[in-house]
C-alpha cells in the first residue's frame, strides 16, 4: 500500500505541470501602436488587454511571442504559435487558419494613402496607384480591389515603422495604413510638414479576428474562445466598434 501511495504521489507531481502547460496558448504578437506595443519588457495596448481578457475568462494562460507581422503569420500557419490577432478574413488565409467568430473588432476608420507633401502626388482613385511604388506590410491584406490588382507595384516591408522611413527617404511613393497606427511612429511636426494624405481612401467596415492555427494541438479551444468573445460583447465588457 505504501508503494502504491508513493507511485501515485510521483504521478501527480509530474502530471500536473504537463496539464497546466497544455492550457497555455502561444500568442504571436506584432507591434501596432497604440493597440499593441512592447515597452520596458511589458506588453501594452488595447489588443493586449483584449486577448488577456478573453483567454483568462476561458481559464487559459498566454505566452506572448514578439515577431514582425509576416513572421507571426508564418508561425501561426506552421503551428509554431497557437493564435494571433488582428487579421482580416480571406479565403486564402482560411486554408491554414481558424477564424474565431465573432470578430473582436469591426474597424470603421479608413485606410489612407500617405505621400510626401514635396512630391505632390495625386491619388484620387485606385488606378492612380499604377506606376507608383506602393509600400505594404509583408503578409498583410488590405481590401480586395487593392490586394488583387497586379498592375500596382507593391514593395513589401516587415513593419509600419519601416514604411514611414522608406517614404521619408523617397524609396516608395506611398503606402496605405490607418492614420491611428502611423501617428505614433512619427513626430507631430514631421507629420505636419512632410506627410500628406491622399483623397482616395478605403472606407468600409472590416472585421479583425483572433485566429487559431489549424496545426495547433490546442485548436479545439477555438470554440471556447468564440464563446468568451460573444459573452464579453453581450455583457458590454468588449466593444467591437472602434470609431
Amino acid at each position: 500500500m505504501k508503494h502504491i501511495l508513493i507511485l501515485f504521489s510521483l504521478f501527480y507531481l509530474f502530471s500536473v505541470p504537463g496539464q497546466a502547460s497544455e492550457q497555455q496558448l502561444k500568442v504571436a504578437m506584432f507591434i501596432e501602436p497604440p493597440f499593441v506595443d512592447f515597452i520596458a519588457d511589458e506588453w501594452l495596448g488595447e489588443n493586449v488587454e483584449i486577448i488577456k481578457q478573453v483567454t483568462s475568462a476561458a481559464g487559459l494562460t498566454t505566452e506572448f511571442i514578439h515577431c514582425p507581422f509576416a513572421r507571426c503569420l508564418s508561425m501561426v500557419k506552421n503551428g509554431q504559435a497557437d493564435i494571433m490577432m488582428g487579421l482580416l478574413k480571406s479565403t486564402e488565409r482560411e486554408k491554414d487558419l481558424i477564424f474565431i467568430e465573432p470578430p473582436y473588432l469591426m474597424q470603421h476608420k479608413p485606410l489612407r494613402f500617405f505621400t510626401l507633401t514635396s512630391r505632390k502626388i495625386t491619388i484620387n482613385q485606385l488606378s492612380d496607384l499604377e506606376g507608383l511604388f506602393v509600400g505594404t506590410l509583408r503578409g498583410g491584406a488590405y481590401f480586395k480591389d487593392f490586394d488583387e490588382n497586379k498592375a500596382i507595384k507593391k514593395i513589401e516591408v516587415t513593419s509600419r515603422k519601416q514604411l514611414v522611413k522608406m517614404l521619408l527617404k523617397g524609396h516608395i511613393d506611398t503606402f496605405l495604413e490607418r492614420e491611428e497606427t502611423i501617428r505614433p511612429l512619427i513626430s507631430l511636426q514631421e507629420f505636419q510638414q512632410k506627410i500628406s494624405l491622399a483623397n482616395y481612401q478605403f472606407n468600409q467596415p472590416v472585421g479583425s479576428y483572433i485566429v487559431f492555427s489549424k496545426k495547433s494541438s490546442k485548436r479545439e479551444l477555438a470554440n471556447l474562445l468564440s464563446e468568451q468573445i460573444s459573452l464579453a460583447i453581450k455583457a458590454g465588457k468588449l466593444n467591437p466598434i472602434r470609431q
